[in-house]
């Protein structure tokens, strides 16, 4: 398993990219494999960012069970790009 996401992590990540589209799962794939470009990483934390815009918020704006693992998930995908410098 990639040292960044845990298993549930994955998981969801894996979601999000096929609900953005089953083509989309290649680039999960290739996060687990570190061979992301720094504009996949970006599509990446749109998807998880789009998903918390819709489903991460509670109406007083503030993050709900969901949104935090949104938030926990896009700083472990952001991870990855400190590690290609």
């Amino acid at each position: 398993m990639n040292s960044v996401l845990t298993s549930a992590r994955w998981q969801l990540l894996m979601a999000l990219c096929f609900l953005a589209g089953e083509v989309q799962l290649a680039l999960a794939e290739k996060l687990f494999h570190a061979s992301l470009a720094s504009d996949e990483i970006d599509k990446l934390c749109e998807f998880i960012s789009n998903e918390f815009l819709m489903n991460g918020i509670e109406e007083n704006f503030e993050p709900n069970s969901y949104g935090l693992e949104l938030e926990l998930l896009l700083d472990a995908v952001n991870r990855r790009r400190s590690q290609e410098s």
